[in-house]
């Protein structure tokens, strides 16, 4: 072992001196953060800034004469990330092949770079996400002409309650009784946000509340469940499909469904008209559909950087900062029942981000449990083949 040691300590001494010359090289002088860190919170701070402005700007459609134009809203919204989503993929797909070309790929070999080509996902799987996808979308828009924004954005996180119950009920996955008493923490914020919304009611212009809307938002959010399931257990577990491939196929179809359905229903022409006396609305659909996907983008960025529990964390503020704001700037009423049930979404965040921290201490445990035990393999299997050489 010490002659082991000796033989590796000039390159061991080489590589620590070479990382401490890279530390220096990406620490800021500034709060002593790495140049990592200041990415982080750009990304951070991009995510946060990217989804209020989503926020805002659908609220500014929802709360004027366009929000009874669902299906258009709904159809544009869907074409707009299908050619986002477009774009990211077709970006990823060039990038795979430079990458495979740099280091030397197969001879002979070319790198396919089309878009169709490339699809881990069967037309079929995305028609079926496609049905999903654009009625979470469409039943969740439809309800903003009977609720506020501010219980979208909660019913939007309760998603998490029958995503659970058709993961427990389909795929057979276990959860543990604090993941449970969670999300029924998250339920008596929404049940109180609600009663809050009902008690004010007529208060104000923005102040509305109507059972119907909470029955067809439930409808959205339980499609919204049945998307998440589909995507996770089918396209990117089975199929590896990219995020990329997902949003684009199943946005395309989506938006072809809100077409069909604006002609069968006879609001095509209408929807138009509309669209043409108001062409602002087009601008707000896009920039504010841009903004949700580059959110969305940067949080995942962040995941791949630092982890979930960094994400979660950027993803509480951003709620919370867009519900503060919609109270603010729209002049809502803010009752005692609001104030209750936003301490409970607190609750919910705060249990949230612990139970992310839990599964990651669980995970680096387990990953630390297993760099020692191949030490000790290596240690004594090693040792046991020197000597079997020797003897020989």
């Amino acid at each position: 072992m010490a002659d082991t040691y000796k033989n590796h300590a000039p390159s061991c001494r080489q590589e620590m001196a070479s990382k401490s010359a890279d530390d220096t090289k990406t620490t800021s002088k500034l709060l002593g953060l790495k140049q990592d860190d200041y990415e982080v919170l750009v990304m951070a701070a991009s995510a946060i800034g990217l989804s209020i402005l989503y926020n805002l700007l659908q609220e500014s459609m929802f709360t004027s004469d366009a929000k009874k134009y669902t299906g258009m809203i709904t159809m544009m919204t869907s074409l707009v990330y299908a050619v986002l989503a477009f774009f990211e993929f077709k970006h990823e797909l060039v990038s795979h092949a430079k990458t495979k070309a740099a280091h030397g790929g197969d001879e002979g070999t070319t790198v396919k770079t089309g878009v169709l080509e490339n699809m881990k996902g069967t037309a079929f799987d995305y028609a079926r996400l496609g049905t999903l996808t654009a009625a979470g979308m469409y039943f969740t828009n439809w309800s903003l002409q009977y609720l506020n924004y501010t219980l979208r954005v909660l019913f939007k996180a309760s998603k998490i309650l029958p995503t659970v119950l058709i993961a427990v009920m389909f795929y057979k996955k276990k959860f543990s009784v604090a993941e449970y008493v969670n999300i029924l923490v998250l339920v008596a914020s929404i049940v109180l946000f609600s009663y809050g919304d009902a008690v004010g009611k007529g208060k104000t212009d923005n102040a509305s509340f109507d059972i119907f809307g909470i029955a067809l938002i439930t409808v959205g959010v339980i499609a919204d469940a049945l998307t998440s399931n589909f995507e996770g257990e089918h396209l990117f577990k089975t199929r590896k499909a990219s995020h990329s491939e997902v949003m684009m196929a199943a946005s395309l179809f989506g938006s072809l469904y809100m077409l069909v359905l604006m002609f069968m229903t006879g609001k095509a022409m209408d929807s138009y008209q509309y669209l043409i006396e108001n062409p602002d609305l087009a601008v707000k659909v896009v920039v504010s559909c841009s903004a949700g996907y580059f959110s969305i983008t940067f949080i995942l960025k962040i995941i791949q950087r630092v982890g979930a529990v960094t994400a979660e964390i950027v993803k509480s503020v951003r709620r919370v900062v867009s519900i503060v704001l919609s109270f603010i700037i729209y002049s809502k009423p803010f009752l005692s029942w609001h104030l209750i049930g936003s301490l409970f979404f607190v609750l919910f965040i705060y249990n949230t981000f612990q139970a992310k921290v839990a599964k990651q201490k669980a995970k680096d445990a387990a990953k630390a449990a297993k760099q020692i035990q191949e030490a000790v393999d290596l240690e004594v299997f090693g040792n046991g083949n020197k000597k079997n050489g020797g003897g020989h």
